[in-house]
Order: structure tokens, then sequence, then C-alpha cells
């Protein structure tokens, strides 16, 4: 058995001591890895136990534990009831870090097994962040040589000759003549590799100054990545709760703090 295994099922122990003290039974000890002796003959090795005798009889409690990533099974099930039998006067309880299949669930309620929930809370997350942040230079606007051609006309000129400068925030139009995307944007939003890009804009119009709105075929764009300074932080969790328990079941809840008690609330004021 690995040690995290054997951390799981202390913890599942430990949880479970915490409710029984949390339910009166204060005088009732639970032991981790414990070996009984069946009635036929056989030894059952139990993850976690604890025993209390009422008129005579010793009535028992073994607590299966499966520290895993995949539901359990309905063979687990079987397998675990099969051993509670032969111990006999033994209630038994399965504890897991993930969930249960629906036939697990069936085989568990028909022979009176808890299926629970035991998992760690997460009571800090350490964050670091590096931002990777983008600027684009030298864009170049390919306009469409008939829109270019009618906005001569338009404007009663043979040629057009102008060095313009347009900022980041300056507006592309559709068809129409409305603002359909900032320039800026339209680059922020195009995933658009470092180094040479051409963006296809053949639905847009640039508003040229002295010419009025002329369709564009493309613009050329060279974009460049670079890390920013990191960011780091610290998230506390607002419950002083270290882990949860949970019924499959019947679907009640209880937290095991830090020293050791248990509640059904996850603040141990």
């Amino acid at each position: 058995m690995t040690n995290r295994n054997t951390e799981y099922e202390k913890l599942v122990a430990e949880i479970h001591q915490g409710m029984l003290d949390f339910d009166g039974f204060e005088n009732l000890r639970v032991e981790h890895d414990v070996i009984i002796t069946g009635k036929s003959g056989a030894t059952h090795q139990i993850d976690v136990y604890w025993e209390f005798k009422a008129a005579g009889t010793t009535y028992r409690t073994c607590v299966e534990c499966k520290n895993y990533k995949s539901a359990v099974k309905k063979s687990h099930v079987a397998s675990f009831a099969e051993i509670l039998r032969d111990i006999g006067n033994a209630n038994g309880i399965i504890a897991t870090t993930s969930s249960y299949q629906k036939g697990a669930i069936l085989l568990a309620k028909e022979n009176n097994i808890r299926l629970v929930l035991v998992n760690h809370l997460i009571k800090s997350i350490h964050y670091a962040i590096q931002p990777i942040m983008s600027d684009f230079k030298n864009t170049k606007f390919n306009f469409n040589q008939d829109s270019a051609k009618e906005a001569l006309i338009r404007n009663g000129l043979d040629k057009y000759e102008m060095n313009f400068t347009y900022p980041g925030h300056h507006p592309l139009l559709d068809e129409h003549g409305e603002v359909a995307v900032r320039l800026n944007e339209l680059i922020n939003t195009s995933n658009l590799v470092e180094g040479d890009n051409t963006l296809d804009c053949s639905k847009y119009y640039l508003d040229v100054e002295g010419l009025g709105p002329v369709q564009l075929d493309s613009i050329e764009v060279d974009m460049i990545h670079y890390e920013a300074q990191p960011i780091k932080g610290l998230v506390e969790s607002p419950n002083s709760a270290r882990a949860v328990i949970e019924d499959i079941v019947d679907e009640n809840v209880h937290y095991l703090h830090d020293d050791g008690t248990v509640s059904d609330v996850p603040n141990n004021a």
C-alpha cells in the first residue's frame, strides 16, 4: 500500500473519530489498519475500525477506503459485503475520493453499507501568472482597387497621394458606413502569430481623409509578443475546515477542522 493511500486512511479514521465525538460517543476509539478474524477463520484487513458492546453483543463498524480517481464499482461493494458477513454484527462504510457507480449504490443500499465521499478541502491557492503581452507595428492597408477607383471618380480626382496615420482605436466601417470594429480590436482578436501577418478585411471600409469610405482587401501587420512582469498571489479559503465527508444516500455533510473536531458547518468559530 502506498504512503498516499495510508495517509488517506488516516484522514478517514480521523474524520470518523471526530464524528463519533460530535455525536456524543467520546469514549469510542477509532483504529487504523486492523486485522479481524471472521467466522470462517479467514482474516480480513480493515482500513478503519471501531466497536462497542451493548446488551452483551459486540457491534463493529468497518470502513473500506478507496483512494480512487475513478468511480467505485459494484464488484468492490460486493466483495466488502462478503467480508462484513464473515465478520458478523458489522456495519460497513466505504469512503472514496471520487464517486460511485449506479450499481454500487444500489447494492450498498441492499446491504446497508454506507457510502461517503471524504476529501481534503483546499485552504489556500498559490498562483503565478506569466502575462504575454502583444503589440503591433508597421500596419499596412491594402485597398480594393475597384473601390479606390470609384472613390477617385466620386471626388473628381485623377490620383491621390498622402501619408496617413491611424491610431489603434480608429474604426473600420461596414458597407452601410456604420462602425463594425476598431482596428486594435480586430488585430487583438485574430490570434496572430509573431512576425508578419495578413488579415482578410474585404468586408471592411476605411474612411480615408479626402476620399471617404474605401473598401479594404487586407491589412498587413507585424506582431510582437513579449513577457510582462509575472503576477504572483495567494488566495485564502474563508473556511477553517480542512476536510469534508459527504454521505451519498442521506446527503448530509460534516467538516473536519484543524483541531480534530467535526461539525456540520465549514467554519469552526
